[in-house]
Parts: structure tokens; sequence; C-alpha cells
């Protein structure tokens, strides 16, 4: 996904969805910004994602609290962005 998580009004219930529908194993990609401002705050986030962007911290744990792995993180994307890489365990203990 580039730059669209920022966008979801229910961060915690998409995430689950991803979660459930990826293959155990299987990795998700996440480019996003953290906010700025000069950009039109997007409507219906929840208010802690703060103006329009999300902090790396912010996204990391909200996929972990998915259930996800945090495999990598890079900050060397153009504009500011950054890259998340996630895993759905190949064994889900829940």
């Amino acid at each position: 996904m580039r730059r669209v998580y920022h966008h979801f009004v229910d961060p915690g219930r998409t995430d689950a969805a991803l979660f459930r529908d990826l293959k155990p194993g299987g990795l998700i990609g996440i480019i996003d910004f953290p906010p700025r401002s000069g950009l039109v705050p997007v409507t219906g986030v929840p208010k802690n994602h703060r103006e329009h962007g999300i902090p790396r911290d912010m996204l990391t744990q909200e996929l972990k609290d998915a259930g996800f792995e945090i495999v990598s993180e890079s900050n060397d994307w153009p504009e500011q962005d950054y890259c998340v890489i996630a895993r759905k365990p190949a064994k889900v203990v829940r």
C-alpha cells in the first residue's frame, strides 16, 4: 500500500481484515508519511492520527495489535515517506 493507510477510518478493523485474509507467513508493505502541516486533514480518521499522515510508530503499533510481526522499517524514501514491512506469523497463536 502506498500513501493510503492514513486514510483508514477504522484502522483496527481494516488491519484485522488484512490479517485474516493474508496467508500465514504472508507479507504486507506499507509506505506512508508522518503528519504534515499544510495538507487538508483527512475526514473521519481517528483523532489520534493527527492531521494528514500517520506517525510511523503509531502505524507499527496498530499492525502489532492486529497480530502482525514487524519485519523491517525504512526511512530512506523520498519526501520523508517511510516503509514498514509486516508479516502474518506462519503459526498464529491467539
